[in-house]
C-alpha cells in the first residue's frame, strides 16, 4: 500500500482561475528565519522535520514545523545547490567550489545534519546540480551527466543516456514514481527544456525536448500523468504548461495567459497545485488544467516549496524568507470535512486497461477494508483489510490477475460503520 497526494478535493474554494489575477486570500505566512542569506532548496521528511539550504553554505533545520530553526555547520562556504533527506537522519547536499578547479562537492550526514562530511565528488569533470535517493543505498546525482550509486554514495557510475542533440543538456531535478520509473528534468536557456525518462531504476534514460526553456521541476500525478511548467527567464514569453498522459512517451505543450518562470512545483491536494515562481506563486485548483497568478506575502521572492501533507506546506527564497501554508487562512473546506472520516475517489483511468488506480483519504486512523465486486455483487478480491493511519492512499487494481472479463465492477471502502461504493469499467 502506498501513500500519495491523491487525497482531498475542494468542494468550496474562493479563488477564480478564469481571470489572470486571482482574488487574494493569503494562506501563506512568514516564519521567523535565523538567516538572511538566500535559501534555494527545501527537504522535509514529515510535517515537523525539514531542512532548507542556500547561499554561503547555509543549512538550517526545524523539528517543530518551522516554529524554531537551527543553523547547522555544513563545513563549507559555497552555495548549496541541492539538499535531499531520505529520513530524519540520512541526508545529502551538493555544492561547487568557487575557485579552480571548481570541483563538485557532495555532503552527507547520518545524524540529521548535526555532523556534515563534505568531500570532492570522485569525478572532477562532472558538475552536479541535484541529488536524489530512493533508499539508503540507491541514489542519483544530476548535472552535466546522470550518475548513480548502489552503495550509499561510496561509488558512482554513469547512467546510459540515449544519444541526441539534447540528451547532454544539464539536469536540474529528479522525480520518481516508484523504484523503477521516474523522470529527470532540465535543459538549456533559450534552447530547449528537456525531460528524461527511465523505466529500469535509472540505469538508462531517454531524453525528449518539451519546451524552449529549462524545466526546473516536475510533478508526477500518477503512473500515466505528469505535469510541469516552463517559463522565459527574460519575461518575454508566457509560461508553458507541459503535460504527459502516457507515462512520458509524449509531452504536450500549451501556453498560459501570463509570463513568469517555475522553479518548483508541488500538489497540496488531488486538484490543487502550487508553483514557486520567484515574485509570485502560480496556482491550479483543477489538477493542472488552468493556472493563475497568486501573490507572495510582502512580495517575497520564492524559489522552492514543498507540501508534506494537505495541511502543511513550506516555501523558501531570497533574504532567508521562510513561508508556511495554513489552509484555515484561505477559508476553504475540503470534502473530508463534510464526510468526516474518509473520502473514496473515482478510480483513474476509467474506463481502464490493463490496470487502474484507486485513491482514498482517511481523516483519522481506522480499520479499513477496500473490496472489489462484480456486477452481481460477487466478491473478487480485498485490496486492503487493516488498520491504517490518517492520510492519503493509492492502490492499484489489475483485473488480469483474476482473469476478469470486460464489464462493470464496483469497489467499496468501509471504515468503522461507514461505507462508500463507486463504479468502474474494465475494457479488454
Amino acid at each position: 500500500m502506498t501513500k500519495s497526494l491523491c487525497g482531498l478535493i475542494y468542494l468550496c474554494f474562493l479563488f477564480n482561475l478564469s481571470a489572470i489575477s486571482i482574488a487574494q486570500i493569503q494562506p501563506w505566512f512568514k516564519l521567523i528565519s535565523p538567516v538572511n542569506t538566500t535559501l534555494r532548496q527545501l527537504s522535509f521528511v514529515d510535517s515537523l522535520t525539514g531542512w532548507a539550504a542556500g547561499d554561503s553554505g547555509t543549512i538550517i533545520r526545524t523539528i517543530d514545523g518551522g516554529r524554531n530553526w537551527e543553523v547547522q555547520n555544513s563545513t563549507i562556504q559555497t552555495f548549496i545547490l541541492d539538499i535531499f533527506f531520505l529520513n530524519k537522519d540520512l541526508g545529502w547536499a551538493l555544492s561547487i567550489k568557487d575557485e579552480f578547479p571548481f570541483n563538485s562537492i557532495i555532503l552527507k550526514t547520518t545524524n540529521g545534519g548535526d555532523l556534515w562530511v563534505a568531500e570532492n565528488f570522485p569525478d572532477s569533470s562532472k558538475l552536479l546540480r541535484t541529488v536524489f535517493f530512493i533508499d539508503s543505498l540507491n541514489g542519483f546525482v544530476g548535472g552535466s551527466y546522470i550518475g548513480y550509486t548502489t552503495d550509499g554514495g561510496n561509488n558512482w557510475a554513469a547512467a546510459a543516456i540515449d544519444s541526441n542533440m539534447i540528451s547532454s543538456f544539464p539536469i536540474y531535478n529528479f522525480s520518481f514514481y516508484n523504484n523503477y520509473f521516474g523522470y529527470a528534468c532540465g535543459g538549456r536557456i533559450d534552447v530547449a527544456g528537456v525531460i528524461w525518462q527511465t523505466t529500469n531504476s535509472g540505469l538508462n534514460w531517454i531524453a525528449k525536448s518539451v519546451s524552449s526553456d529549462e524545466v526546473f521541476d516536475l510533478f508526477i500525478l500518477d503512473s500515466l500523468n505528469a505535469i510541469t511548467l516552463s517559463g522565459d527567464p527574460e519575461g518575454f514569453y508566457p509560461v508553458g504548461r507541459i503535460t504527459s498522459t502516457n507515462a512520458g512517451m509524449t509531452w504536450n505543450y500549451d501556453t498560459l495567459s501570463f509570463v513568469g518562470i517555475s522553479f518548483a512545483i508541488d500538489f497540496r491536494m488531488y486538484n490543487e497545485g502550487w508553483s514557486a515562481s520567484g515574485y509570485k506563486f502560480i496556482l491550479t485548483t483543477d489538477r493542472g488544467e488552468t493556472w493563475g497568478e497568486f501573490e507572495t506575502p510582502d512580495s517575497s521572492i520564492i524559489y522552492d516549496l514543498q507540501f508534506t501533507d494537505p495541511r502543511n506546506g513550506y516555501a523558501v527564497g531570497l533574504n532567508g524568507v521562510i513561508l508556511k501554508f495554513n489552509p484555515t487562512l484561505a477559508e476553504v473546506k475540503t470534502e473530508s470535512e463534510f464526510l468526516d472520516d474518509f473520502v473514496l475517489f473515482q478510480n483513474y483511468p476509467n474506463p481502464f486497461n490493463p490496470t487502474t488506480n484507486i485513491c482514498f483519504y482517511l481523516g483519522k486512523t481506522d480499520m479499513v477494508t477496500l473490496t472489489i465486486y462484480d456486477y452481481l455483487g460477487k466478491e473478487i478480491t480485498t485490496l486492503i483489510n487493516e488498520e491504517s493511519v490518517h492520510g492519503s492512499y493509492e492502490l492499484q487494481f489489475n483485473p488480469k490477475l483474476f482473469q476478469l472479463a470486460s464489464g462493470i465492477y464496483f469497489y467499496r471502502l468501509k471504515t468503522g460503520k461507514k461505507v462508500q461504493t463507486r463504479k468502474m469499467v474494465y475494457l479488454k
